[in-house]
């Protein structure tokens, strides 16, 4: 276990309520793909830090550290960190959230298989069960050898005009439930050097398994599972916040110009906050999204297969039923998921990271992970209501340069636009040396994927790159304990 403590001399001691290390009953119990080593580096020296520039402004620093996740933080643990239940969870909650992980972990089937709640997958899908993708580790590993990809990244088709191909449709699917059926293709990757200032990198290669079904002029993108922390409360983030938070045209002229996804949904605007692209608007939009395009079962939300009209298999193959997962089973794995846990920082010395902290608002880090956010009211889960959390994510869309364009434009999200992704827990994913970052995992560290950053982002990078060694591994300490 690594607890929020303070270290001995400190004259401020940090504490935390026993309901909120509190152990619960609940703990999900998901076989690991590999367990996590290592430990934070912690150095007892605080090193001189950089002045502050004078423009643009930084966030100020926060450093009377609350609970990570609120009412919904749970201790860290090295051997389970994710995919737990929040504490104190009520006995009348678990109505949804214990069928919600049920429903979660298992396998799906093809339709008339015998297992009438859990079939219709495919008959193109990218996996058949959510565990394929999502370990209670974090993050499954991506690239294998000789050129291999695993389950644990899919890939997006469009073009800059947001148009999907014509026979692959939105996204790529490699797998079907017969082998009569011929998947779409497969995918290989390629590992880049580090050349001219760029960090090391990947590129991916098509093979169609029609080859009369090239891709043309769409581009491909990955997209890698990113560890499931604290969805519930991403959810909770009040629209009004984040539109508060966006400035779409740099209004204070710091450089950032952050804007809100807004998102067609039920004939109305909302706005965006899930996926890399921040293209759904709910976490059980998210759930059913991830059921359509990953596993091809169909919803309410989303009725029609996830093949374009010049594939006839997935409108003749059997159905698992209309819709093949029921407004009561979406609603219990959209419990599930709303009940997860965030892992507590992990903090070796104090003063060091918040020396750190103090780096990642100056450098401008802070500028589009913002630190700390609130959440509204939920009367389906009380204890997450009011919440003071930790995500460092502003759930907006930023320009992040030409460098990490994927040439694939999502609904009004542009191909160089991406939503601040989340980075809480990001340390103990780090702790596994097959972990990979950004959108596709082409970063093998964290130091890389902030090296990628551009666009707006393009000035922290440089300050970061500014920064001293012993500054940057205080910064680094900081992220390893988030």
């Amino acid at each position: 276990m690594f607890l929020l403590s303070t270290p001995a001399g400190s004259t401020r001691p940090l504490s935390l309520s026993s309901s909120v290390i509190k152990s619960t009953a609940l703990g999900v119990t998901i076989a690991l793909l590999s367990a996590c080593g290592g430990s934070d580096d912690a150095s007892s020296t605080q090193p001189n830090l950089p002045s502050p520039p004078t423009t643009p402004d930084r966030p100020t620093v926060d450093s009377d550290w609350q609970p990570a996740g609120g009412n919904a933080t749970i201790a860290a643990s090295v051997a389970q960190p994710f995919l737990q239940i929040m504490p104190n969870l009520p006995s009348s909650a678990l109505g949804g959230v214990s069928p919600g992980r049920e429903l979660f972990i298992t396998e799906w089937t093809p339709a008339g298989e015998g297992r009438a709640l859990f079939d219709g997958v495919g008959p193109l899908f990218n996996a058949n069960a959510c565990t394929q993708c999502h370990s209670a580790d974090g993050r499954k590993p991506v690239y294998a050898a000789n050129g291999q990809l695993t389950d644990a990244i899919l890939f997006r088709l469009g073009d800059k005009q947001g148009a999907a191909h014509a026979y692959y449709g939105e996204q790529m699917q490699h797998q079907s439930i017969d082998p009569s059926i011929a998947t779409e293709g497969r995918m290989h990757y390629t590992a880049t050097a580090s050349q001219n200032g760029k960090p090391a990198g990947v590129t991916f290669d098509f093979t169609p398994t029609d080859p009369n079904q090239p891709l043309g002029q769409t581009a491909i993108s990955g997209r890698i599972s990113p560890q499931l922390v604290g969805m519930g409360l991403l959810d909770l983030i009040p629209e009004a916040d984040i539109i508060a938070a966006a400035d779409p045209n740099d209004s204070d002229n710091d450089g950032i110009s952050g804007r809100v996804h807004w998102v067609d949904d039920d004939q109305q605007q909302r706005v965006g906050r899930f996926g890399w692209k921040a293209i759904n608007v709910s976490l059980r939009t998210q759930n059913a999204n991830a059921m359509s395009q990953d596993m091809g079962l169909t919803t309410s939300v989303f009725m029609a297969p996830n093949c374009t009209v010049n594939q006839p298999i997935c409108w003749t193959a059997p159905s698992g039923g209309t819709p093949e997962v029921s407004d009561s089973s979406l609603d219990a794995v959209t419990d599930f998921m709303t009940a997860l846990a965030v892992p507590e920082r992990r903090i070796n010395d104090l003063p060091t990271f918040n020396a750190g902290a103090k780096l990642f608002a100056q450098v401008g880090c802070a500028s589009c992970h913002t630190p700390k956010q609130k959440t509204g009211d939920s009367a389906r889960f009380p204890l997450l209501s009011q919440q003071t959390i930790y995500p460092y994510t502003d759930l907006l869309l930023h320009d992040m340069g030409a460098g990490l364009d994927d040439g694939v434009k999502e609904k009004n999200a542009e191909s160089y636009e991406w939503r601040t992704p989340p980075l809480w827990g990001i340390g103990i994913v780090a702790r596994d040396p097959q972990a990979r970052f950004l959108h596709d995992g082409r970063a093998s560290s964290l130091r890389d994927a902030i090296l990628w950053h551009g666009g707006e982002a393009q000035g922290a990078k440089t300050r970061f790159s500014q920064l001293s060694t012993t500054e940057q591994q205080t910064l680094m300490t900081f992220l390893n304990g988030i």
